[in-house]
């Protein structure tokens, strides 16, 4: 999982209900003030942090030179938040590189990707409603597939998870003698219409099975 480190001025534009964050193996920490940044740096020991030098009475400079400092920190992305010219101006050779306003869901993944940070799932996904038995410890309750992939899913929930909470789904394949499957998985991101899921936990036959399935139906949607 790619964990991101950014402030809370940027939660407008990434906690949106259709989120390709939460198609992907992303986890967002949020710093809800400007000193929070070391701490949760050396907490959580992020792949990408985001700066925003605009955010009153942070110095994003300092910052940047802060973190860079920590060894622990040599392999993480440092990103500012602006134009090239702000880079030059503020802090130099502290960070690897900028992201445009606003900070978007597209604009956040194209920046990861530049940096060779790449996080989309494996899997092709497809648009599928599949009703599920969904496990949390010692409570089950139903949910529904909004796409499905040999790797992980988004579940329609109304009960609260947290990011890096483990589940267990049961549901049937809705084919003539459609398999039922048992999976484990752990959830990745937390939306207001539910969670994405990565599975952690898949037999074999069962992969092969819904491999089978999945095929069927991208060239039944073709």
């Amino acid at each position: 999982m790619t964990t991101i480190l950014l402030g809370k001025e940027c939660s407008p534009f990434l906690e949106i209900d259709d989120s390709l964050l939460q198609r992907a193996e992303v986890r967002l920490v949020w710093a809800e003030t400007s000193d929070a940044y070391a701490r949760l740096a050396r907490e959580h020991r992020p792949h990408v942090i985001v700066l925003d030098p605009q955010v009153p009475g942070f110095d994003a400079a300092a910052c940047a030179a802060a973190l860079r400092r920590d060894a622990a920190l040599a392999s993480t992305v440092i990103l500012l938040i602006g134009n090239r010219s702000a880079k030059r101006a503020t802090v130099s050779g502290s960070v690897d590189g900028t992201l445009a306003r606003p900070v978007t869901q597209e604009r956040l993944l194209d920046a990861m990707r530049r940096h060779g940070i790449t996080v989309e799932r494996t899997g092709d996904r497809v648009e599928v409603a599949i009703k599920v038995d969904l496990t949390h410890g010692a409570r089950t309750s139903l949910a529904y597939t909004r796409d499905l992939a040999v790797d992980g899913c988004f579940l329609h929930t109304h009960e609260p998870f947290s990011v890096g909470d483990r589940v267990g789904l049961a549901f049937q394949l809705p084919t003539p003698g459609g398999r039922d499957l048992r999976i484990e998985g752990v959830v990745l991101r937390v939306g207001s219409g539910g969670i994405a899921l990565k599975f952690s936990g898949l037999a074999p036959g069962d992969r092969v099975e819904l491999g089978r399935f999945l095929r069927k139906r991208r060239q039944a949607d073709a």
